[in-house]
């Protein structure tokens, strides 16, 4: 209850954004500062497609996920009733109740432990296969773990939006999770500086997940040190950053200029 008070107090004081604006009994509140979850550029090509009243694809590209003793946030605990929701699952859900005659329907392809080169020399056939309208595109992750070259990283995360656009697709770049458990032992600055340059750079929205989540820490929204873990953590964080990645959604679809791209 307090964490949740606090939320709503930081929110009213600062002008927080989230996807929605009322939650459940019990529910975190996903806010988190507003230049942290607005889209910044429009989605064109996704907004025509939704406008089209014809099926809008949206693929999410998962290239790495740390070990479960590294955050307790990225992988999820075993259950006895299956597995809890991912960020996936909430994006769907919302967008196909928000654009109900868009006709939404999200997949997740996945490319374990790859940097974002290898998961370019993969991404033409993913964008053939799916033919998107927009990818949703989580790197930096594995690039950190390895210490990666930063430049080969830019260079191919650069290309990867380029191929997206190319095929009809737009992009969000997602930056990698936050973890006070690993922040001590990889440098993620490098990397989420240059997704947030190339963002910039060529005009997609990015969600900067690291700050967002060390946002929540901070203001005690999420204790992401407490071991073991809450059961409800991996499903309330992804619920979070579901709403939050639906609100820069909607926000680029918002903002669309349809005449570019």
């Amino acid at each position: 209850m307090k964490r949740t008070i606090l939320a709503l107090l930081v929110a009213a004081s600062f002008g927080l954004a989230g996807a929605d604006t009322v939650w459940a009994e019990g529910e975190p509140v996903c806010a988190a500062p507003s230049p942290l979850t607005r889209a910044g550029f429009p989605l064109p090509l996704l907004a025509r497609s939704l406008s089209d009243n014809t099926p809008t694809r949206i693929i999410v590209l998962n290239s790495a996920t740390l070990s479960k003793k590294s955050t307790p946030a990225a992988t999820p605990p075993a259950e006895k009733d299956g597995l809890p929701r991912t960020f996936t699952s909430f994006i769907e859900e919302i967008l196909r109740s928000r654009y109900p005659d868009g006709k939404v329907a999200l997949s997740t392809m996945n490319v374990p432990r790859a940097t974002a080169e290898t998961v370019v020399e993969r991404l033409p056939e993913m964008l053939e296969k799916a033919k998107p309208s927009l990818v949703i595109w989580q790197t930096g992750t594995y690039d950190t773990i390895l210490g990666a070259d930063s430049r080969a990283f830019a260079d191919a995360v650069e290309q990867g939006v380029n191929l997206a656009h190319g095929a009809g697709a737009d992009v969000i770049l997602v930056g990698p999770q936050y973890s006070p458990r690993t922040s001590f032992a990889f440098d993620v600055a490098p990397y989420n500086n240059t997704l947030r340059w190339i963002a910039r750079n060529n005009e997609v929205p990015f969600f900067d997940r690291y700050d967002i989540m060390r946002f929540w820490e901070q203001e005690g929204i999420f204790d992401f040190e407490t071991t073991p873990p809450p059961p409800s953590l991996f499903e309330d964080v992804h619920r979070c950053i579901g709403r939050l990645l639906v609100g820069m959604i909607t926000d680029g679809v918002d903002a669309r200029t349809l005449g570019s791209r």
